[in-house]
């Protein structure tokens, strides 16, 4: 009795479409190698079995799961494969979802109604007081702050440039509303090309917000706030550092008034949208809160450092 030739004689051949990762293609192909070698040395033990009288039953079966093995391991591989590309599908819908979800919340948090209601009433002041030309130019401000915020909510990045102009009209509003309580200073490396760096939208003014009502205002002469921007190597670093009564003081000062709960939340969204926006677009950006100290081991201020890879 002459044993039957093996189902599966000839490699199977497989193309793995979309793959990112070298090793996994690699690894494939090495299968599909030892396959072939597997199968064609299952073939010159069928012909050299193939004459011998009588043939053992128990032989054609090793012949038989030689020769599927490797078709079956590739199978296998194959089935692996594709799960793992459907589940990061999944996992970058469920991002894209978080991220969406955050940015609208985001918004909100830009248009705070108390931040509204203190600039209006501001210009009321102002306009009560006769002072027309700071009226005017408080509310232009405001204007230009409202319509940027407006215009950047419903895209996913700005460059630095608009993000940095957005900081510094909310800057600007909140030193004119403390008058000499509050001074700031924007420092910009002018070799570089900010509207080339793309960044999450309305992703720093949070940390200014933090700095200049939870850090500056409740020092009893004020403070001075900067923003840095500075570059090093491939990076862009945003630092945003304040002379204020630092974190450990401002946490007791929010647990007596919890109201200021709201900045807080500010951050860590921020915090959040930075992490989700790194998963999704395979970026490195990175957050830094630096609690800053004298020689004296006294509190001189808090430093944030925000860092971009340049583009």
């Amino acid at each position: 009795m002459k044993p039957a030739l093996p189902a599966f004689f000839f490699p199977v051949v497989t193309v793995v479409n979309n793959s990112k990762r070298s090793w996994e293609n690699f690894f494939i192909g090495f299968v599909i190698i030892i396959g072939i070698i597997a199968q064609a040395l299952v073939f010159v033990v069928y012909k050299l079995a193939y004459h011998a009288e009588p043939v053992n039953p128990g032989f054609s079966f090793i012949l038989w799961v030689a020769a599927i093995s490797p078709v079956m391991l590739m199978m296998i591989i194959i089935r692996l494969r594709k799960k793992a590309v459907q589940n990061h599908k999944h996992q970058n819908n469920r991002i894209k979802k978080t991220i969406l979800q955050l940015e609208a919340r985001a918004l909100r948090a830009q248009m705070n109604p108390h931040f509204i209601f203190n600039c209006m009433n501001s210009i009321k002041q102002l306009i009560q007081q006769k002072d027309e030309d700071k009226a005017i130019a408080y509310l232009t401000a405001f204007s230009k702050l409202m319509r940027a915020i407006l215009q950047n909510s419903d895209r996913k990045e700005i460059s630095l440039f608009e993000e940095i102009e957005t900081c510094r009209l909310y800057t600007q509003l909140e030193s004119m509303r403390f008058s000499n309580k509050l001074s700031y200073a924007f420092d910009i490396d002018e070799t570089l090309d900010l509207k080339s760096v793309m960044v999450p939208a309305l992703i720093m003014q949070p940390f200014i917000e933090n700095a200049i009502w939870h850090g500056i205002m409740p020092k009893k002469d004020g403070g001075r706030l900067t923003v840095a921007i500075t570059k090093t190597n491939h990076t862009i670093s945003c630092i945003i550092d304040d002379d204020g009564i630092g974190r450990k003081m401002s946490m007791q000062n929010k647990v007596q008034r919890s109201t200021s709960t709201y900045q807080s939340k500010g951050i860590h969204l921020t915090q959040t949208r930075l992490q989700l926006s790194n998963a999704l677009n395979q970026r490195n950006a990175s957050v830094e809160i630096i609690d800053k100290t004298n020689e004296n081991n006294g509190v001189v201020g808090t430093k944030v450092i925000l860092v971009f890879n340049e583009e």
